[in-house]
């Protein structure tokens, strides 16, 4: 008996059935196909080739946009149905190949400051066959991209996460570091009461960020300095250390944020210590991390003794 070459589905083409499905939600050929990144004839040309293979109308045309017939309501269903089950299934298999893998979303100051310092013990822990990916994201942008899909996120806002599925990875607690040549030229300043801090310069970020404490913060629980205080902006909060390291000014510092600027002895600490806020970092199990053993053992690696 002959194989037969002919396959058990009797589907339209993929690019036909993308095309209808983003212009049923869309309600329109335009928008359809600037999702697609495509022209407004080509999606229409897909709809038409689609209702040829079907023999029914799909679309009642207007100038507003476009509707479903009875048909095309019946036919989206099943079209929605499985492009979602091939989308599940693509995503299932792709987390089989990265079974040995744990994926870190953070912003770009954690993953320099926090993260690469205990990446060392993270990576003891977890194995050395273990494939560890930091996905950085710039703080202003709220969504971090689709690929690869983060299996914990390190971040202020928790507030979404179940308990179970966070962990607090650090606690506010910030105090003013700079230089030692800095301290040095400014001891006069630094040894005297915060009134006299506007003859510094104070380092600070142009813009706003998650979560961090500011100056003004600080300064409302140790002191407000006499006169108006000068600043220096920086885009990263990376580059609001190094610059104090360089003798720039004088950062505020985080404390899991300065440990090796001070075991090198780069940045010296100055105040009276550490003033700690009720804000804290968190590491967050993402719905792709629950799927991933290893992503606990990740998360419980983060969090504060």
């Amino acid at each position: 008996m002959g194989m037969t070459s002919r396959s058990p589905y009797r589907i339209p083409r993929a690019q036909a059935l993308i095309a209808f499905e983003s212009a049923a939600r869309h309600g329109n050929f335009t928008l359809a196909a600037t999702e697609l990144g495509t022209s407004q004839s080509a999606v229409s040309r897909h709809i038409g080739q689609l209702e040829t293979w079907l023999s029914v109308r799909l679309f009642q045309r207007s100038r507003g946009g476009a509707t479903l017939t009875d048909a095309g309501e019946r036919f989206r269903e099943g079209v929605f149905t499985g492009l979602a089950a091939i989308h599940r299934g693509a995503v299932e298999a792709t987390e089989l190949s990265n079974a040995g893998q744990v994926v870190i979303g953070c912003s770009h100051e954690a993953s320099h400051s926090f993260i690469m310092l205990r990446y060392g013990a993270l990576q003891k822990e977890l194995g050395e066959d273990v494939r560890i990916r930091i996905l950085t994201y710039y703080n202003h942008i709220k969504n971090l991209p689709a690929e690869p899909a983060a299996d914990i996120l390190l971040t202020w806002d928790a507030a979404a996460a179940a308990p179970e599925d966070r962990v607090v990875a650090l606690k506010e607690a910030v105090r003013p570091v700079c230089s030692p040549a800095y301290a040095a030229e400014h001891e006069g300043v630094l040894s005297g009461p915060v009134a006299g801090w506007s003859e510094l310069t104070l380092l600070d970020l142009l813009r706003p960020n998650e979560g961090w404490a500011t100056w003004e913060d600080w300064f409302a629980a140790a002191g407000q300095p006499a006169g108006t205080t000068r600043r220096l902006g920086l885009d990263s909060y990376t580059y609001v250390l190094q610059a104090a390291a360089a003798g720039r000014g004088v950062a505020l510092g985080w404390r899991q944020f300065i440990e090796r600027f001070l075991e090198d002895g780069t940045l010296v600490t100055l105040g009276e210590g550490f003033v700690e806020f009720d804000r804290a970092y968190f590491g967050v199990l993402t719905a792709t991390g629950r799927r991933n053993p290893l992503a606990r053992r990740c998360l419980a690696f983060f969090e504060l003794d």
